[in-house]
């Protein structure tokens, strides 16, 4: 969530202290680190490990450390990336930092150590946090908030057209709220959009003027308990649907405005969704909440979700406790999970009332602002949806909170990486302050460090692109753009 978005499902009142995670029944935590707290990650010659304890970056320090992975080649670009071989996107952020007015650089790194600029810069609108793209044998296709660019030709990509998202305003709120997050099926035939459920259809991708938008809103909250799912039910019943109604015109319909005010709205309107995935076939979708400001006060437990997309209307089939702020769909050892995570932390996010805190101990919630792992949930069964394992650092664990408020930082979750859903071996995943952090999760239930990166700050909603062929990572991070390789041990170690 873009400090920049102010959004009707999460602006601020007291976070109810309700939110305790249920993770301590439902998942272990792999050994996040040695027993004296450091990485357990092996490095190389020449390498440069952090000097304490895993993820920690001692006060009056600048991070200047990586371990298991080395920069060959940096730009100075920052921004969210996203890429297809050797062709890799990094869009800017416009003037004030604002994500709506956004630029797209191309670079082209066939020659990984000497990466360039080619062409001019892509102009984007109507900002969504992520940068997102899928390649198929038929299409190929880039979208960041409302524009669909063709990216067949990677080094020379085609604006398409902009998807006419509407304005789903909440009065008083100067900025718009839709699209937030965003996402391409596997197919690259449809896009899908928080908050809500948001479906755009681009199979007939050459003519924008076919581009069909479907407000999911209304069958999603029927089934999320809360103030909401009464009012829905009423309003079908009397074959008066809120989302028919949001289409028209004020006054006698909504025009999208999406409540009188935040609190109202948050009584209409579940938030279900900030980060959006979806299974091999795109026969079912992931999806989490982050409970988080008013929506707290009706859903103080994040939950992640799974969805039938094949269903008529699209159905809820299963939930798992956590948030999903980021959150990726990979397969392994013939099962399935989602990593899923919040942002935020103990200084707090978004003028969130309560701040995380490390020094309390676990179980401890996962709402907006306990963003502190990254948690892995096996969704084989969506009925039996469970929690396996987190993905954690040690500065953020109780045993060394005093270290962690002596040095200043707070390191808090934002996106994953995966370098391959269909049979995933690792997971990059970006804890701000504590730099890019590389996990075999190639056994699920035991997610283990192998490498980390911290020479800065990465960006928010970097993401990132993996090269498997040359096995190259492309992130950014305060920096700028750079151009990682795995030491030789860890890619043997990984099996790449």
């Amino acid at each position: 969530m873009s400090n920049l978005r102010v959004l009707s499902a999460q602006l601020i009142v007291p976070l109810s202290a309700l939110a305790l995670a249920s993770l301590a029944t439902s998942a272990h935590a792999a050994e996040p680190s040695t027993p004296s707290g450091r990485s357990p990650a092996t490095c190389a010659k020449g390498d440069l490990p952090e000097p304490g304890v895993q993820g920690e970056v001692p006060a009056g320090q600048k991070p200047a450390w990586n371990c298991g992975i080395r920069q060959i080649a940096e730009l100075p670009l920052t921004g969210s990336v996203a890429g297809t071989g050797t062709c890799v996107y990094v869009r800017t952020r416009g003037a004030g930092g604002t994500p709506d007015e956004s630029r797209i650089s191309v670079i082209d790194t066939s020659k990984p150590a000497r990466p360039r600029v080619v062409g001019e810069t892509i102009p984007v609108h109507n900002g969504s946090e992520s940068l997102r793209l899928v390649v198929t044998s038929e299409r190929a296709v880039m979208v960041s908030g409302s524009t669909v660019i063709d990216i067949r030709d990677c080094l020379k990509p085609r604006v398409l057209g902009e998807i006419k998202w509407p304005d789903t305003t909440v009065p008083g709120v100067s900025r718009k709220n839709l699209p937030h997050d965003i996402r391409l099926n596997r197919a690259g035939t449809r896009i899908y959009s928080s908050f809500g459920v948001w479906e755009v259809d681009i199979s007939d991708l050459g003519t924008p003027a076919n581009w069909k938008i479907i407000d999911r809103r209304c069958e999603i909250a029927e089934q999320v308990p809360g103030p909401w799912q009464e009012v829905h039910r009423q309003a079908n019943k009397a074959k008066r649907s809120l989302c028919d109604d949001a289409t028209r015109p004020a006054p006698r319909g909504a025009n999208y405005a999406m409540g009188g005010s935040p609190l109202q709205s948050s009584m209409l309107w579940p938030q279900f969704s900030h980060s959006l995935d979806f299974n091999a076939d795109d026969s079912r979708m992931y999806v989490g909440d982050q409970a988080g400001g008013t929506s707290a006060l009706w859903a103080p437990e994040p939950k992640v979700r799974i969805v039938d997309l094949k269903a008529q209307p699209i159905r809820v089939i299963g939930e798992a406790p956590g948030p999903g702020h980021g959150l990726d769909w990979f397969r392994s050892g013939g099962r399935e999970y989602v990593i899923h995570s919040n942002e935020g932390g103990t200084s707090g996010i978004m003028g969130q009332p309560e701040r995380g805190d490390t020094c309390r101990p676990f179980p401890r919630p996962t709402a907006l602002g306990w963003g502190f792992e990254a948690i892995i949930t096996d969704v084989t069964d969506p009925a039996a949806a469970r929690n396996v394992s987190m993905a954690q650092i040690a500065i953020n664990q109780p045993e060394h909170c005093a270290a962690r408020k002596a040095s200043g930082r707070d390191p808090w979750l934002a996106y994953h990486l995966i370098d391959n859903p269909m049979q995933a071996r690792f997971a990059a995943i970006n804890f701000g302050e504590a730099g890019l952090r590389i996990y075999d999760i190639r056994d699920p239930a035991k997610p283990t460090e192998v490498a980390y990166f911290n020479h800065g700050v990465p960006v928010h909603a970097g993401v990132g692109h993996w090269d498997a062929a040359r096995r190259l990572l492309f992130v950014s991070d305060s920096g700028g753009f750079r151009v990682l390789r795995f030491d030789p041990a860890v890619s043997k170690r990984l099996g790449l």
